[in-house]
């Protein structure tokens, strides 16, 4: 299930209660995903291919989905996909989940106008557009289960949890395990292992 839909600034707040979502968790296993993308990388040339590098991303955010942990109201809720700002993810990300569910719940994918829009969201995308207020964006969602995701910029450094890279023209990402954490998200240890090397705690 696929849907798509516009958070107006101001609008009604999510209730979260404090217990974590049940169901399939981490079993399916992330390595025959990871060999596809990995796979694709090998034909990836950043300069000459825009769109398979949007693909990529789009892949792994539809994998950050199925592999994090949220403590959540309803285990039949969507997983919420907010997407700030302006940039090319958009397009490739709806297309990437559309059809798809993460552990059983629909996935749903919202563009909003301000990081506090985004308490409703599991996973914030942050565009590159936004690239220069990504350290007031994390801090505005301080201490919240939001998965935030930054495309471009140094978002690691400003604390989202998880910021792609390229590294000799692949897309990888690197993972701020410590800031997951400290927003209640549990991270599985297969997206750790498919992570840059070193990352994984706050820099």
């Amino acid at each position: 299930m696929f849907r798509v839909k516009r958070v107006k600034p101001g609008g009604a707040r999510c209730r979260r209660q404090p217990r974590w979502a049940t169901g399939r968790s981490f079993a399916i296993a992330l390595v025959p995903v990871a060999a596809i993308i990995l796979a694709e990388q090998s034909s990836l040339n950043a300069s000459d291919n825009v769109d398979v590098e949007l693909r990529i991303k789009a892949a792994f955010i539809y994998n950050f989905a199925r592999f994090v942990e949220w403590p959540a109201h309803s285990t039949a809720a969507p997983v919420r996909i907010g997407i700030l700002g302006a940039g090319d993810l958009a397009l490739p990300l709806m297309e990437a989940v559309r059809g798809k569910t993460a552990n059983g719940r629909p996935i749903e994918v919202a563009r909003i106008s301000a990081a506090t829009d985004a308490d409703c969201c599991e996973i914030l995308l942050i565009q590159r557009s936004e690239s220069k207020f990504v350290r007031a964006v994390v801090e505005s969602l301080a201490g919240k289960p939001v998965l935030t995701v930054c495309d471009g910029g140094n978002g690691y450094r400003d604390g989202v949890m998880i910021a792609f890279q390229l590294v000799d023209d692949s897309v990888r990402f690197q993972i701020n395990q410590d800031a997951a954490e400290h927003a209640g998200l549990k991270i599985s240890s297969q997206l750790l292992k498919v992570a840059i090397p070193g990352s994984g705690k706050r820099p």
